[in-house]
């Protein structure tokens, strides 16, 4: 069991909570559209899934086509899960078998605590990611000239750990459910989008021993390029448009965009043949986020594939800059039990909603 992603992941969930929640309760509880939109978050709801959790760092060069990427040495997980009002605990633990390939791409050492919140008229996305050991996808060990018993050019002393928040307001949140396609406790019935108004917040932290650009490709980047540590902080607005097409009212396909941009501030550190060089500055950030969904949905059952990626981006100078990612690919499987939970459990989540105010009424 994966138990540090979980309790970070929970106390995500409940500073997000916190942080988005009504002061007081509408006196009139939400109710979407039954025509287009079935709430089903009072049914308990089991699960598995799979789940592929990624990042990657760019450095981007003078010429463009040569850019430098790194990505962490990834793992296949599988779980299970348990869903009802809108409360939501998933367990999962490395595939056996299967997570076998140190020898090709190095070895990894991770902490990844990703929480999406999905609301009628909210969706939140949390992260919060530590990775150690990177390979390089984007040269050859031949071309780098790298003295290395694995496949790709690894570097075990590269560090990278950040921490985020995005959140998008739906403006349709009686015929449009981000939930259905995302969360599964809910059941988009007919076609239907809804734009997307919002913002987000990151922080970014890169560390290794020597700068980030192989000495054999160093005439490429620039000297700003070549860090051996930064920290970029960025703060901006998202909007954006989400739509799910139904076929036959269970058959969906969901696709959602959102783009923005902010200020920046980047605070560099490299070494050269002079000494330390840093480099401390503010400009303008960007910000993309994509998600999809493609599956079947019912009343009792929901399977579906979901994709989930938050890209950001730096400009360091007039020919270069620096790009990170973050996203997973789950595959779901899941079962809506008929009638409502024990009372006793009832009861117990009627004391949460009390202590922990949600951002929607039930």
């Amino acid at each position: 069991m994966q138990l540090l992603p979980f309790l970070l992941s929970m106390v995500l969930l409940v500073s997000a909570n916190r942080l988005f929640a009504q002061s007081k309760r509408t006196k009139e509880p939400f109710r979407e559209d039954t025509l287009y939109v079935m709430d089903l978050s009072q049914r308990p709801t089991l699960r598995v899934y799979g789940s592929n959790k990624f990042n990657s760092l760019v450095v981007r060069s003078k010429r463009g086509y040569t850019d430098l990427r790194y990505r962490p040495n990834g793992k296949y997980i599988i779980g299970v899960g348990a869903s009802y009002r809108r409360l939501t605990l998933n367990i999962g633990v490395p595939m056996p078998f299967v997570n076998t390939d140190n020898d090709q791409f190095g070895r990894t050492q991770y902490l990844d605590a990703q929480a999406n919140i999905h609301t009628p008229t909210q969706s939140s996305n949390l992260f919060l990611q530590v990775y150690k050991g990177y390979h390089i996808t984007s040269h050859a060990n031949d071309l780098l000239k790298w003295n290395q018993t694995t496949d790709f050019p690894y570097r075990e002393d590269l560090l990278q750990y950040n921490i985020g928040l995005s959140t998008l307001h739906i403006f349709n949140p009686k015929r449009f459910s981000y939930r259905a396609a995302f969360n599964q406790d809910a059941w988009q019935k007919r076609s239907q989008g809804s734009w997307l108004a919002g913002g987000y917040l990151t922080c970014y932290v890169v560390n290794a021993d020597s700068g980030l650009v192989p000495t054999r490709i160093a005439n490429e980047f620039t000297e700003r390029s070549d860090m051996r540590k930064g920290v970029f902080l960025d703060l901006g607005v998202l909007g954006g448009y989400a739509y799910t097409v139904v076929v036959h009212q269970h058959w969906f396909a969901t696709i959602s965009a959102a783009f923005g941009g902010g200020p920046a501030a980047q605070f560099l550190r490299s070494d050269n043949v002079d000494g330390t060089y840093r480099s401390n500055s503010a400009g303008f950030g960007w910000h993309a986020q994509f998600r999809g969904a493609l599956g079947y949905n019912s009343r009792t059952h929901y399977v579906g594939v979901i994709f989930n990626q938050e890209n950001v981006g730096h400009l360091m100078g007039k020919s270069d800059g620096f790009d990170w990612e973050v996203g997973n690919v789950r595959l779901f499987l899941t079962m809506r039990l008929p009638g409502n939970a024990p009372k006793v459990v009832e009861r117990g989540f009627r004391w949460l909603e009390k202590e922990t105010p949600l951002p929607v009424a039930p």
